[in-house]
């Protein structure tokens, strides 16, 4: 099954970047870094230092951030917000 996740970078609290990308699922923190990868490649920008608590984050809220500081190259955005987008219900007739 196909989940979908929203990425999105924001500067001076404007979203100057943001794409929503397809992943199948992230069970463990290297699939989670591996789907970051994939996204940040898509986005053309550096991919973040990805710790346990990212990945807690993602699966428990559907959300985690990184600022600049997790990355080892230098950004030109305040933040990097990575949110799962859940699936609607559809409905039967």
């Amino acid at each position: 099954m196909l989940m979908k996740v929203w990425v999105k970078t924001v500067s001076d609290e404007k979203i100057t970047r943001s794409t929503l990308y397809e992943y199948g699922s992230v069970a463990d923190l290297d699939e989670f870094v591996s789907l970051l990868q994939n996204v940040c490649e898509q986005m053309d920008i550096p991919t973040p230092v990805a710790t346990r608590v990212n990945f807690n984050h993602f699966v428990m809220f559907n959300n985690t951030r990184f600022k600049p500081r997790d990355f080892v190259e230098s950004v030109d955005f305040d933040l990097l917000d990575v949110e799962a987008v859940p699936e609607k219900d559809k409905k039967r007739n």
